[in-house]
């Protein structure tokens, strides 16, 4: 089926917005999604509730996908039908830290949550292919808009894949970063693993919570069967002496996983679930890391979305 049949041409097309923020983003784009007559047919949804609930949902996570494109998108118990919406933006506008400039709005019935991230699968491939971005960007009547991508005639019964479901990059180390740098950074962060990168943003390994916590235990400790007779002992005794000394480079893991970016998720599925990967770090035809994907991504996309 092709995913431009959730559109309509009078309220899916939204170029050149002029908005400040990405409430009122999302306000100017339900205005035209969602006409007085949606609401007629579905009575117990509203203007409000709808953008609270995507405002909600950006807090949660954010749906930027990286290159200024972003896929704000709700579930809603009463909505009929699965319908979406683009908008170009005159100029960027901040989603947390990220500058925005391509905003695809999708909505869909609770009871069909596949239909969203499909819809966002297949919008996302076309905008990364080499010039679409540009052209769409270009557009400055609604029809133009929609035929740059009716000439493209994405179709919604393709296989989800990694680069479809990736968050964009964002925490990382060098191998010269030091460990009290990169311990501070994954605590404020919450993090569990970040990518160490080369020069040329390669993933040459990985640090990992398990990995710091365990650095400063001695050899006999896995093996006590209780600590009592030494419960004076301090254990991170090692960093207290080397810490000044460490480097990312002295302690990362050389077992990050690199997958590539049409990675089905059946593959990433039983990457995370069988092989017991933390992280899988997504690269692009060069080698270059250019989104991640954990359980709790998998999770947010596959189930919450």
């Amino acid at each position: 089926m092709r995913i431009i049949n959730y559109t309509t041409r009078e309220t899916s097309w939204l170029p050149k917005l002029s908005c400040k923020t990405r409430e009122e983003v999302f306000h100017v784009m339900l205005e035209k999604l969602c006409p007085d007559e949606l609401y007629e047919t579905n009575p117990k949804l509203s203007h409000e509730m709808i953008l609270e609930t995507l405002i909600e949902r950006e807090k949660q996570n954010t749906t930027v996908v990286g290159k200024g494109i972003a896929f704000p998108h709700a579930r809603l118990e009463h909505l009929s039908q699965a319908t979406f919406a683009v908008a170009t933006l005159a100029k960027p506008v901040m989603f947390e830290e990220f500058p925005v400039e391509i905003v695809c709005l999708i909505l869909v019935p609770i009871s069909d949550p596949t239909t969203s991230l499909k819809i966002m699968a297949q919008l996302s491939r076309l905008l990364m292919k080499t010039g679409v971005r540009e052209k769409v960007m270009s557009m400055e009547t609604p029809n133009g808009l929609r035929d740059v991508f009716a000439h493209h005639n994405p179709q919604i019964d393709k296989p989800i894949i990694a680069r479809d479901i990736m968050r964009p990059p964002r925490h990382y180390v060098k191998k010269e970063t030091s460990v009290p740098t990169c311990s501070h950074m994954m605590s404020v962060s919450h993090l569990q693993a970040v990518p160490v990168l080369d020069d040329h943003r390669k993933v040459i390994g990985q640090i990992t919570v398990e990995g710091l916590f365990r650095y400063g235990l001695p050899e006999f400790f896995s093996n006590l069967k209780s600590v009592s007779f030494i419960a004076e002992f301090d254990p991170f005794e090692k960093y207290f002496s080397d810490e000044r000394n460490i480097t990312v480079g002295d302690m990362m893991e050389n077992n990050a996983r690199t997958v590539p970016k049409d990675y089905t998720i059946m593959e990433i599925v039983f990457d995370l679930a069988i092989k017991s990967y933390i992280k899988l770090y997504v690269v692009d035809d060069n080698g270059c890391w250019i989104g991640t994907i954990d359980k709790s991504l998998v999770l947010d996309n596959v189930i919450n979305y």
